[in-house]
C-alpha cells in the first residue's frame, strides 16, 4: 500500500472506476445493438424500396410492353385498313382498266368484222358485176348464134328454091323448122323478159294431164324417130285433171322432152308418164326419163338457173329452157327436179295441183 492513501478508499474507487467501464460499456454495447438494429432496418428499408423499385420498374416495363403491344397492333391494324383500302382502290381501277380495254377491244373487233364484212360484200358484189357482165356478153353471142343458125337455114332453102324448085316440099320444111327454131328462142327470150318484170300471166283451167301428155309427144315424135329414139307416152287414167296453163305445161313438157332428145343416143328411149302424189294424193307428177349420157353431179345443183350451160364446151341451147320450166312450174304452183346418173340417163319430174275447189286465174308475178 502506498504511503498517504486509504486502502477502503482506493477499493472503492476501483470498484466506481469498474462500475463505470462497465456502465461505459454496457452503454456502448446499447449502441452497438442499436446501430444494429437501426442498419438491419436500414437495409430492410433499403431492400424494401429496391424491391418496391424492381416491383415498380417491372410493372412500368410491363405497361410499356402492353402499352407497345397495342401500339403495335393499332399501327398493325391501320397499316391493314391502309392496305385493304389500297388494294380495293387499285382492284377498282384495275376493274374500270380492263372494262375500257375490253370495251376498246370489242369495239375493235365490232369495227374490224364490220370491214370484213363490207369488203366481202364489196367483192361479192364486184363478182356478180363481173359475172352479169360477162354473162351478158356471152348471152349475147349464144344469141347471135343461135338465132343466125337457123336464119341462115332459111336463108339457104330459100336460094335452093330460087335455084332448083323442083324440091319444093323439103325446102319448105327446112324452112318451116327454122322459123320454128327462131320463134321458140324469141319466146323464150319473151318468157325470160316478163318473169324479170314480174309480168307473166297464166291463164288457169282444168286440163286432162293425159290428153297435155300425148299431145306433147305427138308433136316430138317425128324428131325423136329422126334421130333413131323410141318416144312413148305412159299416161295414168288415176291422173285425171289437174288445174293449169295448158299452154305453159306444154311448153314446160316440149323443153323437157327436147332436151332429152338432144342428149339420147341413137336406139335410145324417152318416156313420158305420170302419177298421184303429195299429201292426200292431191297432187299429179309428170316424169320425162331417157337413157342418156346423165348430168354431172356438180351441174345438177345449178341446171336450173339461168344460162347454166353457158359455159360448156358442147353447149346445145343457151340455157334459158329449164329456167323458164322452173319458173312456170313454180308460179302453179308446183316443183321441179332431176334425178341422174352418168352414163345411166336422167328423170326429170314437175308436179301440178289436182282440181280441188274453184278455179282460179293466176295473176302476173
Amino acid at each position: 500500500m502506498a504511503p498517504g492513501k486509504d486502502p477502503q478508499r482506493q477499493s472503492e474507487l476501483e470498484k466506481s472506476d469498474e462500475t463505470q467501464r462497465d456502465s461505459d460499456s454496457a452503454s456502448e454495447h446499447q449502441a452497438d445493438f442499436d446501430r444494429d438494429a437501426e442498419r438491419v432496418e436500414a437495409d430492410k428499408a433499403k431492400l424494401q424500396s429496391r424491391s418496391d423499385s424492381d416491383a415498380s420498374r417491372d410493372l412500368g416495363r410491363a405497361d410499356l410492353a402492353r402499352s407497345g403491344a397495342k401500339r403495335q397492333a393499332e399501327g398493325d391494324e391501320r397499316l391493314r385498313v391502309e392496305r385493304q383500302t389500297s388494294d380495293q382502290a387499285i382492284k377498282g381501277e384495275r376493274l374500270r382498266t380492263d372494262a375500257a380495254t375490253e370495251k376498246g377491244r370489242s369495239h375493235h373487233q365490232a369495227s374490224a368484222r364490220s370491214s370484213a364484212e363490207l369488203l366481202s360484200q364489196e367483192q361479192k358484189s364486184h363478182q356478180r358485176t363481173r359475172a352479169t357482165l360477162t354473162t351478158g356478153e356471152e348471152f349475147l353471142a349464144i344469141v347471135s348464134h343461135d338465132l343466125r343458125n337457123p336464119l341462115n337455114n332459111i336463108s339457104m332453102a330459100a336460094q335452093n328454091l330460087l335455084e332448083d324448085p323442083s324440091d319444093v316440099k323439103e325446102m319448105a320444111a327446112s324452112i318451116s323448122r327454122s322459123a320454128g327454131e327462131m320463134l321458140g328462142l324469141i319466146q323464150d327470150l319473151l318468157d325470160v323478159e316478163r318473169m324479170a318484170l314480174g309480168k307473166l300471166t297464166l291463164h288457169i283451167e282444168e286440163h286432162d294431164v293425159s290428153e297435155i301428155i300425148k299431145q306433147a309427144v305427138e308433136q316430138l315424135q317425128g324428131a325423136a324417130a329422126s334421130k333413131g329414139i323410141t318416144l312413148e307416152a305412159e299416161p295414168q287414167d288415176v291422173c285425171r285433171y289437174v288445174v293449169c296453163d295448158r299452154s305453159r305445161v306444154m311448153q314446160v313438157l316440149s323443153n323437157l322432152i327436147g332436151n332429152a332428145i338432144k342428149f339420147t343416143p341413137a336406139k335410145g328411149k324417152i318416156c313420158v308418164g305420170c302419177q298421184r302424189t303429195g299429201p292426200a294424193g292431191k297432187e299429179v307428177q309428170v316424169s320425162v326419163s331417157d337413157t342418156g349420157e346423165g348430168i354431172a353431179p356438180e351441174k345438177i345443183k345449178t341446171i336450173f338457173e339461168r344460162f347454166s350451160q353457158i359455159h360448156n364446151q358442147d353447149r346445145r341451147g343457151i340455157g334459158l329452157g329449164l329456167y323458164i320450166a322452173k319458173m312456170m312450174i313454180e308460179e302453179h304452183p308446183g316443183k321441179i327436179w332431176v334425178e341422174s346418173k352418168l352414163g345411166e340417163g336422167s328423170t326429170f319430174h314437175f308436179t301440178l295441183p289436182l282440181r280441188s275447189g274453184p278455179i282460179r286465174e293466176a295473176k302476173p308475178r
